[in-house]
């Protein structure tokens, strides 16, 4: 909800605070995924490697908001942060999806979304100007993805 707030306020208000709320909070989207993934695959318990996974997760989103904050507002590491996050993700998902199949009934449908997630990234990569001054592809890529929760978590 967190990052779907900020993106709404940031599409409707362009200011340098909204901005990064938003960028911000779509990057704890997308790590949060790999976190909750990671999670799954190694266990809830309390085990050294899923302290090391949420000690990782943190450190790294620290290091990168940290690095956005005071460092500089970099576009481009922020899209290479977010894919390469992202593709850990997909990937994570998948070899949990994959090792469940056969005692889980509802896992092709995580796999299923977290393949449309991945195709609809390629609204997000590939822009294009806007179709009527309305329709770009970052606009796309929020209609493409705002089902995608109701085929999760059905």
């Amino acid at each position: 909800m967190n990052g779907w707030f900020w993106s709404f306020v940031f599409h409707t208000k362009d200011t340098d605070s909204t901005e990064k709320l938003d960028y911000f909070s779509a990057f704890s989207m997308v790590l949060f995924s790999f976190y909750s993934a990671c999670i799954r695959l190694l266990g809830s318990q309390m085990s050294l490697p899923s302290i090391a996974v949420s000690l990782l997760c943190m450190g790294f989103l620290i290091y990168h908001l940290s690095y956005l904050s005071l460092v500089k507002f970099d576009y481009g590491y922020n899209m290479k942060a977010n894919i390469f996050v992202g593709a850990l993700n997909v990937i994570t998902w998948l070899v949990w999806c994959g090792l469940k199949r056969r005692t889980l009934p509802y896992v092709w449908k995580c796999a299923l979304t977290v393949t449309l997630v991945s195709v609809s990234i390629l609204l997000e990569t590939a822009d294009f100007p806007p179709i009527a001054w309305t329709l770009d592809a970052h606009a796309l890529w929020h209609l493409s993805t705002s089902p995608l929760p109701l085929l999760w978590y059905r």
